[in-house]
């Protein structure tokens, strides 16, 4: 029951969210990690909500949707163009950051069980990829 109840606050913080952030689209050229899932390339919009502890990715298609907790960030750097920051291990890619436009503002998701794994291993070099937010 208390499970049920979490995940109907959740939803209801989301739909309160959306309705008063700025929605970011991206095209992604490659599967990549959003918290325990995969989604595949394309076009994705990303809802950053600065209010609410999740961020809500959904393809534009709206065949794929993910909502992953996230923390604020602040960086030095004023951002003049958004953009979603991915780790990348070899041909794996993990979404990391998300960083609104004209702000100094983001959002770090949590590293997945997964990723911790591959840096663990250490076989893999971490190295990061940007792509722009319009």
């Amino acid at each position: 029951m208390k499970k049920h109840l979490l995940r109907i606050s959740m939803i209801a913080a989301l739909v309160a969210g959306a309705s008063q952030a700025e929605n970011y689209y991206a095209n992604v050229p490659f599967d990549f990690q959003v918290g325990d899932k995969t989604a595949p390339a394309g076009e994705y919009v990303v809802d950053p909500s600065a209010n609410s502890d999740f961020v809500v990715i959904r393809s534009a298609d709206r065949k794929e949707s993910f909502a992953v907790m996230a923390t604020s960030v602040n960086s030095a750097d004023y951002a003049r163009t958004g953009k979603l920051v991915f780790h990348r291990y070899g041909d794996r890619y993990f979404l990391s950051e998300i960083w609104s436009r004209g702000s100094d503002a983001g959002r770090k998701l949590r590293g997945t069980p997964r990723e911790r794994e591959l840096i663990a291993q250490g076989k893999m070099h971490k190295t990061q990829t940007a792509i722009a937010l319009r």
